[in-house]
């Protein structure tokens, strides 16, 4: 053990006798590992509810999207699906085609996105859109595109009739309502012929890869479609994911901040109450720097002590609560029914190594003026 890690621990074992520094010293300690704590079960609940979202976005949206570099076509798009099956034959490929309707029973009618896929084989509605239209399974409505007929009394608007089988959760981020047609039906009414607009993909076991996946597939084809993966079809809501995290740690960051000046206050404190011994170091020829690696040693150890101990009850609490299912939630309103937690180990490095690091400087700081201290000031009054 060197000479600066021996002090220093010595040190740190007699703060007991006196108690106005232990008391500060005690006070850093216990700050800093409440503000460990905090920023932890913090995170925690932010990446249980994130997790929840992405969870949902991976359950219920396509992975990867092709559209069409330029129109709304896709040209050959048989081609393209045989492909990706000879190429991807675990990923599950869906085609479509959308546009925005008015969807009512008689009598009225609201906007709403009616959209035809090859997965689907009787007519269904989400509920966003059965509870505007006040419509159940079993109800029928008309449907008018936008395309239009040319009949003797001139263009009129392409309409049809249809019942709902069925009324399914919304997918995230429609909150306009949709109504979902099987292919065959959805690209006779839309466009009259045999048209895809789209074709969607999806891959539970590698969901964020496959967009890269498809492009390495496709090849040149590519250069002709626009390909999309779960980070480029809900690129804002991710965007907003990572700046409430960013802020929310700054947020809470700054109770570390706060630990880490009191921990100097209390660095300092020790260094004005050794001013004796650290002159007679001084005169027996300890160094400057062997004198500033001491109250580093010193400040290291409080700052490991209160992250590690805030880290460990951090963590043991955000399981805790997370197991116990401790902050129901309201039923109907949350797609949870109580509040979650999920611990990162990489996340509560990083916290603790932020602390330790926040712990380093808050003790260089005084550390420097101890070093550049003259012996004889610090015996002056002795």
């Amino acid at each position: 053990m060197s000479a600066e890690l021996y002090l220093a621990r010595r040190y740190l074992a007699g703060l007991r006798r006196r108690t106005h520094v232990a008391t500060v010293t005690a006070i850093s300690l216990v700050s800093l590992s409440l503000g460990v704590l905090a920023l932890i079960v913090t995170l925690s609940l932010l990446e249980g509810f994130q997790s929840t979202i992405r969870g949902e976005l991976i359950k219920r949206t396509a992975h990867a999207r092709l559209t069409p570099a330029s129109g709304r076509l896709i040209e050959n798009p048989s081609k393209l699906v045989a492909i990706l099956h000879s190429h991807l034959p675990n990923v599950k490929i869906v085609e479509a085609v959308d546009t925005t309707c008015l969807v009512g029973p008689a009598g009225g009618a609201v906007p709403a996105l009616v959209e035809g896929r090859s997965g689907i084989h009787r007519v269904k509605a989400d509920s966003v859109l059965a509870a505007r239209l006040g419509i159940a399974p079993g109800d029928s409505v008309d449907v008018i595109a936008p395309r239009r007929r040319l009949t003797p009394l001139g263009p009129v608007p392409v309409r049809m009739r249809v019942t709902v089988a069925a009324v399914e959760p919304p997918q995230p981020g429609r909150e306009g309502g949709a109504l979902f047609l099987p292919l065959h039906v959805a690209q006779r009414f839309l466009w009259g012929k045999p048209a895809v607009e789209a074709i969607e993909m999806r891959d539970p076991a590698h969901p964020w890869e496959l967009a890269s996946r498809v492009r390495r597939v496709l090849g040149a084809d590519a250069r002709m479609l626009r390909i999309e993966g779960l980070k480029e079809l809900h690129h804002p809501l991710l965007l907003a994911l990572s700046l409430e995290r960013a802020m929310l740690f700054l947020a809470v960051g700054l109770m570390l901040i706060v630990a880490a000046l009191n921990l100097l206050c209390n660095i300092a404190m020790v260094a004005a109450e050794k001013r004796t011994d650290l002159a007679v170091l001084s005169g027996l020829g300890v160094g400057p720097r062997a004198l500033r690696r001491l109250f580093v040693y010193l400040g290291l150890g409080i700052g490991l002590a209160g992250s590690v101990s805030g880290a460990a009850a951090g963590t043991l609490l955000a399981v805790v609560l997370d197991r116990t299912h401790a902050i129901p939630l309201p039923r109907g309103v949350f797609i949870v029914s109580s509040v979650p937690f999920r611990v990162q180990p990489g996340m509560v490095a990083a916290v603790t190594g932020l602390a330790v690091v926040l712990s380093l400087v808050a003790a260089w700081l005084p550390s420097r003026t101890v070093s550049r201290r003259d012996p004889a000031e610090g015996l002056r009054y002795e």
